[in-house]
């Protein structure tokens, strides 16, 4: 049973999620030829103040 974590920046659209969770399962089942009850997607979402690359938080990045 593979599991899939997917972290992203929070705000993104349930409708988002969804369309991600489907894609990666169909993915999944056709190259590991599984059900798609095998596959679970987890989302977490991350706020900007907790993520720094090079030293600089991702909320203070003047491009993100």
């Amino acid at each position: 049973m593979p599991v899939v974590e997917i972290k992203l920046f929070e705000g993104r659209s349930v409708e988002i999620k969804k369309r991600i969770a489907k894609e990666v399962t169909e993915v999944l089942v056709k190259h590991l030829q599984i059900p798609e009850d095998a596959v679970i997607v987890i989302f977490e979402d991350i706020k900007r103040e907790n993520f720094a690359q090079a030293g600089e938080l991702a909320i203070e990045a003047t491009s993100s």
